[in-house]
């Protein structure tokens, strides 16, 4: 299954703090701001389509749909059986399924759903009524993603807080002065998330590398993309490599219009992860873009950064 991410991102203001995603093509997985906590209302607004058996609504661990991640609340509107299945996916296995409260859905017609997260359970309105609660099997402190599959198209889907703010992103205060090898726990990445790199390269470099990648480890399966900057490697001199691993490494990537580094002069890089690409800034000069070769993006969960490199300061915005 393709995995599609299309949304347009409001970020919440000072005054109102919901965050909006509209006409997200689907299937959609986005990473819900803030997480999962007491009070948080998740609005789901669009059109239950025709020619389809149903659609789903997920709130998971992860931003994988196949294999599926543990999936905290299913919640599955099923035309063909005049049912609304709700469940959860743990340790691989799907547990009891809740079916009681009829069937408020039609083929063609508007829908809103609305989840609001209570301590011990999600209440579920159906456009404005409220249709049944379904208990927390799994801590909704783990839930970081929503899934919008199948037959739904989506007008808009809103994230409130529930007293007038919502936590703060996860890791978002800075990291200063962190060890390298530097590796760090990223939460998936999605559209607007940013990542700001302050660092010094050492006096006499020869590279230095950072990569977006799946797993903390040091040789990781799947890398989404590699930044190798090359002041002396090989037969390269001020080189920027990029480039992409699924097993085997793919085609590299070399174009900048100028080499922005130099040793022992402090820089900063901003990566923001874009629809189709992501797009990096070096000391505010926009420097290249790198499509996502690999799908979908919500998987790519870690930051590894190596080399000849003294960090200064590593952040996470979005």
């Amino acid at each position: 299954m393709r995995l599609t991410i299309t949304p347009e991102l409001e970020l919440p203001s000072k005054q109102g703090m919901a965050n909006v995603i509209r006409n997200p093509a689907t299937p959609y997985v986005g990473h819900i701001p803030g997480g999962v906590y007491d009070g948080l209302v998740i609005h789901v607004s669009g059109t239950a389509e025709h020619h389809h058996n149903g659609f789903l609504v997920g709130l998971q661990c992860g931003g994988s749909i196949d294999p599926r991640s543990e999936c905290a609340l299913a919640f599955n509107p099923r035309f063909n059986e005049g049912s609304v299945i709700r469940n959860s996916l743990q340790y691989g296995s799907w547990g009891a399924e809740e079916r009681h409260g009829g069937f408020p859905f039609h083929q063609g017609q508007h829908v809103d759903i609305a989840i609001h997260v209570k301590p011990h359970h999600y209440s579920i309105n159906v456009n404005g009524r409220h249709f049944c609660d379904y208990n927390h099997r799994v801590p909704k402190h783990q839930v970081t993603h929503i899934t919008l599959e199948q037959g739904i198209r989506v007008n808009e889907v809103r994230f409130e807080g529930g007293h007038g703010h919502a936590p703060s992103f996860p890791g978002s205060n800075p990291i200063h002065n962190p060890p390298v090898p530097f590796v760090h726990h990223i939460g998936g990445l999605y559209p607007n998330k940013m990542i700001v790199i302050h660092g010094i390269p050492f006096p006499n470099p020869s590279r230095f590398t950072v990569y977006i990648q799946q797993g903390n480890h040091h040789e990781p399966h799947e890398i989404a993309m590699c930044v190798d900057a090359r002041f002396w490697f090989n037969n390269d001199t001020n080189t920027i490599v990029r480039n992409h691993k699924q097993g085997g490494w793919g085609s590299e990537e070399r174009t900048v219009p100028y080499f922005p580094f130099a040793p022992n002069v402090p820089f900063e890089i901003m990566i923001l992860v874009e629809h189709h690409h992501f797009k990096v800034a070096i000391n505010n000069q926009h420097m290249f873009e790198f499509r996502h070769r690999l799908q979908p993006v919500a998987k790519y969960d870690t930051i590894r950064i190596d080399g000849d490199v003294r960090l200064t300061q590593v952040r996470f915005q979005g």
